[in-house]
């Protein structure tokens, strides 16, 4: 990159528009064809393996936007300054960027000088008169040294180094700042856009639960007699169906915890809740706020974890924690029969899956939709409501 630079910096008379020119064909051009194969054949895979590499792909091109904008701050930026200082002041732009190490460091070495004066300057206040002598001596040692570094560079070009972009309010930006974003968001758009990400996130999701909970719903469906295990395995069959077509997205998001699964697979045979299976839900849940923080942007990634977390408290609630509760309740309420001693487990895991629910409620969902909004308002009564059922279900099983 410095090379191509340096050659389009020399040739043309305003490179700057080149080099634009340049990076705005290798983004729609070169990554865009690249980054459409990649996400047709993870597509071709998986939901879950489609939304990965999106979001895999978002991250490294960012990487690679920060690196340009860097480069741009650093080299781009500079060089401009400096063409366009000596342009206005008559000087001959030709050769007054072909600095050596020497005048590069001097020039670095000031700027970095300078940043920390104008610091303690800002702390101590009072020696603001003092700081601007010390000051003024460091920009005469920096001339100095630029005029050691490169004999005959004009007054141009130190000015343009000197007054630099190390003050004000765009310090350490430079001129492709803004363009660079713009064509990641650009490359993005299609798939983010108008709640592309969104709708398949969620629906991903909801999936993902569905597949986790499908020991348990069946082991209960099982238990309750042949007309209700026939209507409630019926609601199985497109799981199934999903889960031998290789869409698996709960067991890809917790491969490493295969083991602890399949330890609490036995349990929910028995139509009893078990621990891992929440588990496996946050976790699920977890991978895809860290995808939405990823894709969405800052106006909305409040809102898409809201909506994540919607998810995560009703299908948690309503579709594991309470049904096993009011097996429960019904199983005490039959005067006929003894209580099984077995499934007063499900006091103490419901117990262990709401504490579980609150950690990751904390430091997985609270960072991200920010402090006394209504977004953030609305969450944790979402959350809270479902403690409450869960408490007073309990109350009601052991009084």
């Amino acid at each position: 990159m410095y090379k191509d630079w340096a050659i389009i910096s020399k040739v043309f008379p305003r490179p700057i528009d080149l080099m634009q020119q340049l990076l705005k064909r290798v983004f729609e051009q070169t990554i865009q064809a690249y980054l459409e194969t990649l996400l047709a054949r993870a597509e071709s895979q998986s939901a879950l393996a489609f939304l990965r590499v999106l979001g895999l792909a978002h991250q490294e091109t960012r990487r690679l936007v920060e690196d340009l904008q860097k480069f741009d701050a650093e080299t781009i930026t500079p060089a401009v300054v400096v063409l366009e200082t000596a342009r206005r002041s008559g000087n001959n732009p030709q050769g007054l960027l072909d600095m050596p190490g020497d005048a590069q460091t001097a020039s670095a070495q000031f700027s970095r000088s300078r940043s920390r004066k104008n610091l303690a300057r800002t702390d101590r206040g009072g020696d603001a008169a003092i700081d601007d002598d010390d000051d003024m001596d460091d920009e005469d040692a920096a001339r100095e040294r630029l005029g050691e570094a490169r004999s005959g560079v004009s007054s141009a070009v130190a000015i343009a180094v000197l007054i630099g972009r190390s003050e004000g309010d765009n310090a350490g930006v430079g001129l492709l700042h803004g363009f660079l974003n713009r064509c990641c968001d650009d490359l993005f758009e299609s798939y983010t856009a108008g709640g592309n990400y969104m709708s398949t996130e969620q629906a991903h999701l909801k999936e993902a639960f569905r597949q986790i909970l499908v020991p348990f719903v069946r082991a209960r469906s099982e238990r309750q007699g042949p007309s209700r295990s026939k209507a409630l395995l019926g609601m199985l069959s497109s799981v199934t169906g999903s889960t031998s077509s290789g869409n698996a997205g709960a067991a890809g998001s917790t491969d490493a915890g295969g083991a602890t699964a399949a330890g609490g697979a036995a349990s929910e045979a028995e139509g009893i809740i078990n621990p891992q299976t929440a588990r496996m839900m946050l976790q699920v849940h977890a991978e895809a706020i860290a995808r939405a923080i990823e894709l969405e942007s800052e106006a909305t990634a409040a809102d898409a974890v809201a909506a994540l977390t919607g998810q995560l408290v009703s299908t948690l609630g309503d579709e594991y924690v309470f049904p096993a509760l009011e097996d429960v309740l019904e199983a005490l309420q039959d005067l006929r029969q003894e209580p099984d001693v077995h499934t007063f487990d499900v006091v103490r895991v419901a117990n262990i899956v709401v504490r579980l629910l609150q950690v990751h409620f904390q430091r997985a969902v609270v960072p991200y939709l920010g402090n006394g909004n209504y977004i953030y308002r609305d969450a944790v009564a979402e959350k809270n409501q479902l403690m409450s059922r869960v408490e007073m279900n309990l109350n009601l099983i052991t009084n």
